[in-house]
């Protein structure tokens, strides 16, 4: 993802840190990558924001922030992170400035406001309010539409609307029986991406890890991550991709205490 690489420089010889000083988040050479380049895999550059105080929005330069694709990445992400102060900032200064191609983007960055109403403002109104809207465009996603409904039920919950609370909970509970269960969903997906990759089908699997990546991240799991990233990465054939998509699946790995795939990764990473 494009950052403004000067900055997180300035900031860090500014504090008179060496560029091997922060190598718990990146190793010194991808640090330099990042600051002379500006281009960083988007974890990485959240984790250095936050060991420089940096603020995110001044990271990333305006034509990312405005990119509907890039503004739903870093929202999600922060999202994970449960910083949902800086979603809301996000959302209200450059989400409302830019013209959505993608009205299924559109549901998910109100499913994100409205969770992030709801358990960092703690204004159930204004969660209400954005996950009905949320759910006029994701009613179609099965997984999206079981968060919602859990996410009104909640919200009726603490407003003491205790019928509603209870047909919402037995809603998303009917919907959530005819689901895989959240800890079916990356093996699931990195065994479909790797059926149709064994066959040549790449298109499929690129797909499969595509959907499997964003289900994980969207519903808060990061175990399966790193197998669904470097599934990604062995398909694709431009060399800049494939680099940038093993680093992340490094990045999962090591959060994940997968060391056997770290390991594999690592040669991979040094092969290139």
């Amino acid at each position: 993802m494009k950052v403004n690489g000067h900055i997180i420089k300035q900031t860090r010889e500014d504090m008179g840190l060496p560029l091997d000083a922060l190598d718990i988040i990146c190793s010194a050479a991808d640090l330099e990558l990042i600051e002379l380049k500006n281009e960083g895999i988007l974890e990485v550059v959240l984790d250095l924001c936050t060991r420089l105080s940096i603020p995110y929005h001044q990271v990333f330069p305006e034509t990312t922030l405005l990119s509907e694709v890039s503004l739903l990445n870093i929202v999600r992400c922060l999202h994970l992170r449960q910083e949902f102060s800086s979603v809301l900032f996000l959302l209200d200064t450059y989400g409302k400035k830019i013209s959505y191609d993608n009205a299924r983007i559109v549901g998910h960055l109100l499913y994100f406001r409205a969770y992030a109403n709801l358990f960092g403002s703690h204004d159930t109104q204004k969660a209400v309010h954005y996950f009905q809207r949320a759910y006029t465009f994701l009613h179609d996603e099965k997984r999206y539409e079981l968060l919602v409904l859990k996410g009104l039920a909640t919200c009726y919950q603490a407003n003491e609307e205790k019928k509603r609370a209870r047909i919402f909970f037995k809603r998303a509970e009917q919907l959530e029986e005819k689901m895989n269960t959240q800890q079916q969903l990356g093996p699931s997906y990195y065994q479909a991406a790797c059926f149709y990759a064994d066959r040549g089908n790449r298109e499929k699997a690129n797909s499969f890890c595509d959907e499997g990546i964003q289900t994980l991240l969207e519903v808060n799991i990061t175990a399966g991550l790193e197998e669904l990233f470097f599934e990604k990465a062995l398909i694709q054939e431009n060399l800049n991709e494939q680099m940038e998509l093993l680093k992340q699946a490094d990045y999962y790995a090591k959060l994940n205490e997968n060391f056997n795939l770290k390991e594999l990764i690592n040669k991979k990473l040094n092969n290139n």
